[in-house]
């Protein structure tokens, strides 16, 4: 692959380029100093984070809860307290954008799709604390209140309005980020009695051990629900692009753990590509179920090459947390060397590009930030992954191995989650 058809994009969260660096603290000029540590590490394609549940932009949307709420009284840090004002003070978005536009970066927007924390966070919206009917539901009836359902129309409308109202503010692209939370769908009963009044059946009742065709037939089913978002989405978007005379290119982030698995936690991948749904597929070695799993971009960049979809690879510039999140990076788990070898690995089989997920940190971090700039060119990798102090300078340890897997990931026998009925059908 030729250098020219190559592209780095950095996923970036303003809140994480200061808040994973305790000593960090705001400038007053925090969106245009993130964007240029990218472009000094030669990223330009920079995917900017719109926010969860709640956003991060200064929204006219009604009923949209913007910013970082204390509703819950929660006690801050005087650099969380800090952070939460210079979002308010100013749309950090905006600020991106007009940066962007002025130094020649393409500026995404992207929105976690299913990550709505607990009822007492600072980072769950008004609209899902609202809605508890809308939370979605295990097999077993367990209340899953960090994801609402997109069987339920109001739920998609919000979605996209979301993603309309930043096109409209300037990005010229949207990132939708199903990594954050999968299964987009599980069991509610707007999904169950809808199979069942198909059907005849009960899903809950199926398991791929007893019924493998039809439980991926209830897969099928669930999974058209999130289709739906895609396809209201694009007919909010096509006026857009006439009237404008604009692409807005539709990227999903999802898991790289195979199309039977995407199907099952959501995501008719397949479908996507051959309806023209999505424009660009950023993948993510998502390591999130508690069973074993294959990670491989190859067949999403086949798939990628037969619908004109563009692929680019799966890395993480967070290294995994085991034992939880307590907001600063554990340096042990970072390689540069490792990132180095994915990437080259990436070009060699044939994707687009690369999705560096936390890239607000990777130009921060010492180690990581000098090699960023080699990683848009074949040559000088090969040179680098090839080069005997590399391998002195950054050993490879059982710590950091997986360096450039996804951070919310398990690399125990013990996932985060589980596919309720769906062990043998991932190869149990």
């Amino acid at each position: 692959m030729s250098d020219s058809t190559w592209t780095v994009q950095g996923v970036s969260e303003l809140g994480c380029w200061l808040g994973h660096f305790p000593s960090s603290w705001p400038t007053g000029r925090d969106a245009e100093d993130c964007l240029d540590a990218h472009l000094d590490c030669g990223i330009s394609h920079v995917i900017w984070d719109l926010g969860r549940s709640i956003v991060n932009h200064h929204s006219d949307l009604p009923g949209v809860t913007r910013v970082w709420e204390n509703r819950a009284g929660a006690e801050l840090t005087a650099q969380q307290r800090a952070v939460m004002q210079i979002f308010e003070e100013r749309c950090q978005l905006r600020a991106a954008i007009n940066h962007g536009r002025q130094r020649g970066a393409v500026i995404y927007g992207r929105l976690c799709m299913n990550r709505h924390y607990s009822p007492v966070s600072i980072h769950r919206s008004q609209f899902a604390q609202d809605h508890p009917q809308w939370c979605e539901i295990g097999r077993d009836g367990w209340l899953d209140v960090s994801r609402l359902c997109y069987a339920i129309p109001e739920y998609r409308q919000e979605r996209v309005a979301i993603l309309r109202e930043a096109v409209e503010i300037g990005c010229e692209g949207l990132c939708l980020d199903f990594c954050r939370q999968p299964p987009a769908v599980r069991y509610h009963p707007a999904l169950v009695e809808g199979f069942r009044e198909e059907t005849g059946i009960d899903p809950r009742r199926l398991s791929a051990t007893d019924d493998r065709e039809g439980f991926l037939a209830w897969c099928q089913y669930r999974a058209d629900s999130v289709t739906a978002l895609l396809v209201e989405l694009r007919d909010a978007l096509d006026p857009i692009r006439q009237r404008h005379g604009r692409r807005i290119p539709v990227q999903v982030r999802i898991p790289n753990d195979g199309f039977e698995a995407n199907l099952m936690a959501g995501f008719d991948v397949t479908h996507w590509c051959q309806e023209t749904l999505i424009d660009e597929m950023a993948l993510s070695e998502l390591r999130w179920l508690n069973i074993p799993g294959q990670w491989d971009d190859a067949p999403y960049i086949e798939l990628g090459g037969q619908s004109g979809v563009a692929v680019y690879a799966s890395s993480s510039c967070l290294p995994v947390q085991e034992a939880g999140w307590s907001g600063q990076v554990n340096p042990a788990g970072v390689n540069p060397l490792v990132l180095a070898r994915r990437t080259l690995r990436s070009m060699e089989a044939g994707a687009q590009g690369i999705s560096f997920y936390q890239s607000d940190t990777a130009v921060q971090w010492p180690g990581v930030k000098e090699i960023l700039p080699a990683l848009s060119s074949e040559e000088t990798l090969r040179q680098m992954v090839a080069d005997p102090e590399m391998a002195r300078r950054w050993p490879v340890t059982p710590e950091n191995q997986d360096f450039g897997i996804d951070n919310h990931s398990r690399t125990s026998a013990e996932r985060r989650f589980q596919i309720d009925g769906a062990d043998e059908a991932l190869g149990v």
